[in-house]
């Protein structure tokens, strides 16, 4: 999973710090955004393996960040990462546009469900 690209987006500078410390002892290469307008346009540009982002979030919220990457063709991984743990918004998340919801506070088994994400989303 080496030189694969997260770029996190989340307005909370303590789990941006904390995503990435933990994910970069895989060897990922790790891009930030404090909120989903920025978020956009480092995705649009990077084109990154996988987007980590929270939904509620200044600017721009999550659902509106993704449902524009989806718009633009924008096909690899994005997982919503948020405290928000409903059921109505995990499923709102999909609908969205997200492949996978994951719920703060993450657990310990963090790295391994984003490196089994990494793996099955994976392109030739």
């Amino acid at each position: 999973m080496e030189n694969k690209t997260i770029l996190i987006v989340d307005d909370d500078e303590r789990i941006v710090r904390m995503f990435r410390r933990r994910l970069k002892k895989n060897g990922l290469v790790i891009h930030t955004a404090e909120n989903g307008k920025l978020g956009l346009e480092m995705a649009t540009e990077s084109q990154p393996d996988m987007i980590l982002m929270d939904i509620r979030m200044p600017v721009m919220d999550g659902y509106e960040m993704v449902k524009t990457l989806r718009a633009q063709g924008y096909q690899k991984l994005i997982i919503a990462c948020t405290a928000s743990v409903r059921a109505q918004d995990s499923e709102r998340t999909i609908v969205a546009g997200c492949d996978y919801f994951l719920p703060k506070p993450v657990g310990t088994d963090f790295e391994d469900i984003i490196q089994k994400l990494l793996k099955e989303y994976e392109t030739p």
